[in-house]
């Protein structure tokens, strides 16, 4: 949109610079319009001082089939130094899509200067109209009041145009749990996410929740707008905020150190906490004590946990027990624990032609595979070595998803540097999202021999030619004198 709308402004100028007439402003009612609405374009003509008076004005509009003529405006003379206004409405047709399209006008006229032949001029200009159907958007939620940490369902309606590679976040004093941003892809209707939303720094009462859209119209600018959503925080009695200081991968046992802080006013007694999940495996005890906890304070345990969940964040139910001011007290609570996925990749090489020789090109070929249990999401594979340069454009290639025990190949067109014979490493980056949404990067070092290119046939011919003199001169002074010595 930016190189048509410097073209027209080129064009602008440019028609400006003749004598008789020029355009030397124009205008577009509206920045951009939606199919099916009206607008008006105002263009001023101006003669310039020192010129004669131009008559038989006349105008004429081309424009798109997207863009529909409603009316014209009628010319007059124009005398030197004089300016006309013109104004021209137009409507979108219904069904236009977005783009940026050029209305283009001409003036042609008859300049009388004085002594002077009447000489016909003429001048243009191209004037560009957006049509843009905007996204719009609406939200509404399953529920209205927050406590602590909350999961609430919400409902993205969208009535307008397509809004591309949107992605969710918060502003303000309630916000997302466990990530700072929700990638929700292209929004053309509606889309129901789940969202863990953090109001525990809020205060009792109505707070607004607002959210945060960013994406790309369908004409490709970025746009980032938000919304407000009226909730109603409630503190719970139990202020405590859970912690996990230690990566959990799924369906793998390993130490976990899991944390409890107590940010409320009173100290608590004697803080056990037991799971009700049957994903979670320990292998001691189920029940997780931590003793006292003053105000400000943190306990920690490190219990021995195996996690059979889905990788990203769970909200994992449990009973956490407690003595408040000599009453012991218990309450359901969810604590979120954020799952890895146990995603890993491994990488086969093969070279075409094979073996590699030094200074010729081949074709290296990787092969990806999926060695996790969960798909693997935007994979790409960046090749770089010291004695192999990369004749790509890119030293990387996307493969893009693979599902468990999937695998995709991508070729490298390289050439063997001006190296020695031997053995050199490859360095593969393998980068790609789990199923958690964390993205990783796991780095395998392949390696590879070269040689040196074999010498051609003409070459051996020669040598065995060699080979064959030595031979017949050996023959010549050894096995022909052996007689003559023992006579």
């Amino acid at each position: 949109m930016k190189n048509m709308l410097m073209f027209a402004a080129f064009v602008l100028l440019f028609t400006s610079a003749f004598a008789g007439i020029s355009v030397t402003e124009y205008t577009v009612s509206k920045e951009s319009f939606q199919p099916n609405d009206q607008g008006v374009i105002t263009i001023t003509v101006t003669n310039p001082v020192g010129t004669g008076r131009v008559g038989a004005l006349t105008m004429s509009i081309s424009t798109p089939p997207e863009i529909i003529l409603t009316g014209t405006s009628k010319l007059s003379d124009i005398e030197s130094g004089g300016t006309s206004i013109v104004s021209i409405p137009v409507r979108i047709k219904d069904g236009a899509s977005a783009g940026v399209y050029l209305v283009t006008v001409s003036f042609t006229g008859t300049s009388y200067e004085s002594g002077s032949e009447p000489e016909n001029v003429l001048n243009s200009v191209a004037i560009p109209v957006t049509v843009l159907n905007p996204p719009i958007f609406s939200f509404t939620t399953d529920k209205t009041s927050l406590e602590s940490i909350d999961s609430i369902k919400l409902t993205i309606s969208n009535n307008g145009g397509m809004a591309k590679d949107a992605r969710l976040s918060t502003s303000g004093i309630i916000s997302l749990y466990g990530t700072n941003e929700m990638y929700l892809g292209d929004l053309d209707g509606s889309q129901e996410v789940t969202l863990e939303l953090d109001s525990r720094s809020a205060q009792d009462g109505p707070e607004n929740l607002t959210l945060v859209m960013t994406y790309e119209d369908e004409l490709g600018t970025e746009h980032s707008d938000e919304y407000a959503i009226r909730m109603t925080v409630k503190k719970e009695s139990l202020n405590v905020a859970f912690l996990q200081n230690s990566d959990i991968i799924t369906r793998e046992e390993g130490i976990v150190s899991l944390g409890i802080t107590n940010i409320g006013n009173t100290t608590l007694q004697d803080v056990k906490l037991v799971f009700s999940n049957s994903s979670l495996s320990f292998k001691d005890s189920t029940q997780l004590v931590f003793g006292d906890i003053a105000p400000g304070a943190t306990a920690e345990v490190s219990p021995t946990l195996l996690v059979d969940l889905t990788p990203g964040l769970n909200m994992v139910e449990g009973t956490l027990s407690w003595v408040e001011e000599d009453v012991t007290r218990e309450e359901t609570v969810s604590f979120p624990l954020t799952v890895s996925s146990d995603a890993d990749v491994g990488v086969y090489l093969e070279a075409k032609p094979s073996p590699l020789y030094i200074g010729q090109e081949h074709t290296i070929s990787v092969l990806v595979s999926n060695l996790g249990s969960y798909a693997i999401d935007n994979v790409d594979v960046e090749f770089s070595s010291d004695a192999i340069e990369s004749m790509d454009i890119s030293n990387s290639q996307y493969i893009g998803s693979l599902n468990n025990d999937d695998f995709s190949t991508v070729q490298f067109k390289v050439k063997v540097g001006n190296v020695q014979e031997g053995e050199y490493p490859i360095t593969l980056d393998i980068n790609y999202r789990d199923k958690s949404g964390e993205w990783k990067t796991k780095t395998i070092t392949k390696y590879v021999n070269v040689y040196t290119q074999p010498t051609q046939n003409g070459s051996g011919l020669y040598l065995l030619g060699g080979f064959v003199a030595v031979a017949l001169a050996a023959w010549f002074f050894f096995l022909r004198k052996k007689p003559s010595r023992a006579a």
